[in-house]
């Protein structure tokens, strides 16, 4: 029994390290997003098409390879919008930021964790860079802003779910 708990008290400290990312709310210094910002669409991959996917995805489900129906990238463009976005702007402060994208779209996001409708969002740092990690029911979408020393902005998002997984990388100058 002893040995069957400290067992079960590995596998958790191990899932943990695995899985749990700490994110620190404070904002690193010289990193401000703050301003209009221009897509270079000759470094950025070109977004996903969301009738492509819902293709393949049906693909899959007939053939029995995607399980869950729920978990579709197919609204990946709706629910990251840093994806089909040709310019953001940004404003920033100590414990959030917003986000105007040039379909007219507004996001906010906090630092922390909290409920975005069905989506558990943890933001903040790690090692310099903004991590911002979505989840719900089969779905992991995880945003990461790298500020370059040359005014350019890498914003990588990966969504995986049980289906297709969408990688997808776009980079922003400030005007």
């Amino acid at each position: 029994m002893k040995f069957l708990a400290m067992k079960a008290v590995f596998l958790v400290v191990l899932f943990c390290q695995v899985s749990c990312v700490r994110l620190s709310p404070d904002v690193p210094k010289h990193f401000d997003l703050t301003g209009e910002w221009k897509l270079i669409e000759s470094l950025s991959d070109q977004p996903p098409d969301p009738a492509k996917i819902r293709l393949e995805e049906d693909r899959n489900i007939a053939r029995g390879r995607q399980k869950d129906v729920s978990a579709s990238a197919s609204f990946v463009v709706t629910d990251f919008p840093v994806v089909v976005s040709n310019k953001m702007w940004i404003e920033q402060n100590s414990d959030s930021m917003g986000i105007r994208y040039s379909d007219g779209l507004y996001r906010d996001v906090s630092w922390g964790e909290h409920q975005r409708n069905y989506w558990h969002v943890h933001a903040g740092w790690m090692d310099g860079t903004l991590h911002i990690i979505s989840k719900r029911k089969g779905i992991e979408g995880r945003e990461i802003y790298v500020l370059g020393s040359d005014s350019d902005l890498t914003v990588d998002v990966t969504v995986d779910t049980s289906g297709s997984d969408i990688r997808v990388k776009r980079v922003f100058r400030r005007k």
